[in-house]
């Protein structure tokens, strides 16, 4: 045993083996030495790297959230640009389409009006039983004659606010109050034996067309707006 520890201590005393483990040493401590700044190095960089990312992304959230509010604030301007454009416009189209609206109702007032008036005076015309004291037959005729003149100076000009089928309708009418009051002015009223044609006009103008004033009647409701009369 003892030989064995002379033998070592003479080994490593010697200068070749000092050398080597004095290099062994040295590379030991430069590699130890190496990977400790390696690792600092890193571990700085890494803590360097977290904390730009951070920055980076703090600034891009200000950057985004500015952006946003821009567009918002411009978002906001443009849309109270177009609020108060569609506003002016619905003002505009109101007052238009008012304005259209009311000559309408004052169209259809004035028209239906004197046409029930020239209706009436037609069934005072044709009416088959006279009584004594009332008008006479050319004062009635007067009258119708009157009662038409009064409905064309209304319908006539202002028929263009009616829709089509209102203005067919009146036509219809008026066309049969006419040919009625010819029919009574110059055939029937002037002969004898004309009792069952009187009858005949007679029924025409207080039944047929009574109903088609009817008809326009709800027509014109519709035209008015009446929700009863547009689901009739």
């Amino acid at each position: 045993m003892g030989s064995w520890v002379d033998v070592a201590t003479v080994i490593l005393s010697s200068a070749g083996v000092s050398t080597a483990l004095s290099c062994a040493l040295v590379w030991l401590a430069r590699t130890w030495i190496g990977e400790r700044l390696r690792s600092a190095i890193q571990a700085e960089y890494a803590a360097k790297l977290e904390t730009l990312k951070v920055q980076m992304k703090a600034e891009a959230d200000t950057q985004l959230e500015s952006h946003k509010a821009t567009l918002k604030a411009r978002g906001d301007v443009e849309l109270e640009k177009l609020r108060s454009a569609l506003a002016i416009s619905a003002a505009i189209q109101s007052t238009k389409y008012g304005g259209l609206v009311q000559r309408r109702f004052d169209a259809i007032a004035a028209i239906h009006g004197q046409l029930l008036r020239f209706h009436q005076a037609v069934q005072q015309l044709v009416q088959a039983i006279e009584f004594s004291g009332g008008p006479s037959k050319e004062d009635r005729a007067r009258a119708v004659a009157d009662a038409f003149e009064a409905f064309e100076a209304a319908y006539l000009p202002q028929r263009i606010f009616l829709t089509q089928s209102a203005s067919e309708r009146i036509d219809q009418i008026r066309q049969s109050l006419v040919s009625s009051a010819n029919l009574f002015n110059l055939v029937i009223s002037r002969q004898q034996n004309m009792a069952e044609k009187w009858i005949e006009i007679e029924q025409r103008v207080s039944t047929e067309v009574a109903s088609a004033m009817a008809e326009l009647e709800r027509d014109l409701r519709a035209l008015m707006g009446d929700a009863e009369a547009q689901t009739s």
